[in-house]
């Protein structure tokens, strides 16, 4: 009887259309939306889950927020964390807020709902949990919880000295806070704590990668979504961090003389946050700190060699969803003299094809290598540059499509998991319609604007009355899809008129098919005209200790 007192106590204030909460650090109050199709929801914006990371703070692990006194208003998007590529008036070290948008809940329904929890994307370096970009309408429809929040992205999120002093990967620890937070708070607007699932794009999908990949995730989320992006993308994982943070103080100041980490931390705890910032944007050792394996301490987020983690299963064993779009890099082709300008480098240079996380040193094997890889797109007699489809398509699968292929099959061995590829090319996705012989057409981050509500200043699909029939179609599959999988952990749990009557099937490691996301929905397994076989079997002989594919 007590147990079912306490739920009472929790769930009573998400009912109805109270818009004054009480989370464990105070009151807050949000406000009421409505959806294009007409469904209110509340939605509570800006809420502080850590204490701003500043002064001592800086290049540390985050901190609970504190609490406050009276009612917080909770109405609008808290300040953006300071980015590497854009300037805003929003930018502030005091980012580290979180998003609750819950569908009304009435007095004959307080089942409490599943969670969808967002990370945005941006390559580590930009991106803010906006509205505007990230509208969870579409899936309030579906009657699920959504929840986004902000994490420290560029140096202030992953500087990393490679020892306890700036051990790295705040950025993600600030994920795991949040998420923290959840479990704490989210039954109070009507969530399970205990139907938490994540997902994410590009570097929001390789961030669910890597909690699956983290111990200190464990217990937090019990599915994932990945599209675009893996734990084991290459381009998520920064083997040599260190440099990057004396380069960047040189640039504040070329006569600083700093000679130690312990020296390095104290000089940038010290300089503003706009200094930082600005002298992010000038770097060239590397093109920005990312996640980093960390040497050995308390609070530790990633300990170990990712992809032999994943291969061995020391992992937390969650149903994924993973995939990516038919061809990820098919906007290279939109500056057609830099895309013929990168396939003649190839040609001049077939090294430049082996991919550096293979760890190859030596001269003639990498040569060797580059002319493997290079058959597998062309004849022997043929040039990239004269082949501007298949060097696109190159781009696209070795950053791409084959970590998230590998991904799925490796994880396949330990939970269940769904691969994808969505290829509907139509105007909802902003697509930008190029035709190259050998190259497919759906680019990076097409997928979203099928499930987002978004509003870029030239794009708004709140109106979705201005869409193609199959645009529409294609929307309201990929939101059953995807809110399906956060409340029964499989996209297809039932024969479905709006799926196709389609079963997803799961991976199976020795005979792996996907759902191909068109115009039809499709059960196939040839993935990309076998050339993912030819990459993953070259790279598990060659690539030395690798630690992402």
């Amino acid at each position: 009887m007590l147990y079912k007192i306490v739920v009472s106590l929790f769930i009573i204030p998400a009912l109805a259309e109270d818009l004054v909460v009480d989370v464990a650090n105070g009151k807050i109050e949000g406000y009421l939306r409505s959806s294009p199709n007409g469904v209110t929801f509340r939605a509570f914006q800006g809420i502080p889950y850590a204490k701003p990371p500043i002064g001592d703070l800086r290049f540390k692990a985050p901190v609970p927020a504190e609490n406050w006194s009276g009612i917080l208003e909770t109405k609008k998007d808290g300040n953006r964390c300071f980015s590497v590529a854009k300037d805003t008036d929003d930018e502030s070290e005091d980012c580290l807020f979180i998003n609750v948008y819950t569908p009304i809940l009435t007095q004959a329904n307080t089942t409490l709902l599943p969670v969808m929890v967002y990370l945005f994307g941006g390559g580590f370096r930009d991106g803010a949990s906006s509205y505007n970009i990230y509208g969870p309408d579409y899936l309030i429809e579906q009657e699920v919880i959504m929840v986004s929040l902000n994490y420290r992205v560029g140096p202030f999120g992953f500087l990393s000295t490679a020892d306890e002093v700036i051990p790295g990967n705040f950025g993600l620890k600030d994920q795991v806070l949040a998420l923290k937070w959840v479990q704490q708070n989210i039954r109070v607007f009507g969530g399970d704590p205990s139907k938490v699932i994540l997902f994410g794009q590009s570097a929001g999908a390789a961030s669910v990668g890597l909690h699956i990949l983290s111990a200190q995730s464990a217990g937090l989320f019990r599915g994932g979504i990945c599209e675009s992006g893996s734990g084991i993308s290459n381009w998520a994982y920064l083997p040599n961090p260190t440099p990057y943070g004396y380069e960047l103080a040189s640039l504040i100041d070329k006569n600083v003389n700093i000679s130690t980490s312990a020296e390095l931390l104290k000089y940038l705890q010290s300089v503003s946050a706009k200094a930082i910032d600005v002298a992010s944007t000038q770097t060239t050792i590397v093109s920005q700190p990312l996640p980093v394996i960390e040497v050995e301490h308390d609070g530790a987020f990633l300990k170990k060699n990712l992809y032999a983690s994943l291969k061995n299963g020391e992992i937390n064993r969650v149903p994924l969803l993973i995939g990516a779009n038919s061809e990820e890099d098919i906007s290279l082709a939109v500056d057609m003299a830099s895309l013929k300008t990168r396939a003649a480098a190839y040609d001049q240079d077939l090294k430049k094809l082996v991919l550096k996380n293979m760890n190859i040193v030596n001269d003639t094997k990498l040569q060797e290598l580059g002319q493997i890889i290079k058959g597998f797109y062309l004849n022997s007699n043929e040039k990239f540059e004269d082949n501007l489809g298949l060097t696109v398509a190159y781009n696209s699968e070795s950053q791409f499509f084959n970590p998230s292929v590998r991904h799925a099959e490796l994880q396949s061995l330990y939970s269940d998991v769904y691969l994808y590829q969505f290829s509907y090319v139509g105007i909802m996705g902003r697509n930008y319609n190029i035709t190259l012989p050998g190259a497919e057409k759906v680019t990076h981050g097409e997928e979203l604007h099928y499930y987002f509500k978004r509003y870029l200043g030239d794009y708004d699909n709140s109106n979705l009355n201005q869409f193609s029939d199959n645009d529409v179609m294609t929307h309201e599959k990929m939101v059953k899809l995807w809110t399906n999988f956060a409340k029964y952990l499989n996209p297809t749990p039932e024969a479905d008129s709006l799926l196709e009557y389609i079963v997803w099937p799961k991976v199976n490691p020795w005979y792996i098919q996907y759902l191909n996301i068109d115009t039809k929905l499709t059960i196939e397994s040839n993935i990309k005209y076998g050339r993912y076989v030819m990459w993953r079997d070259l790279f598990e002989k060659e690539a030395i200790s690798p630690v992402v594919f």
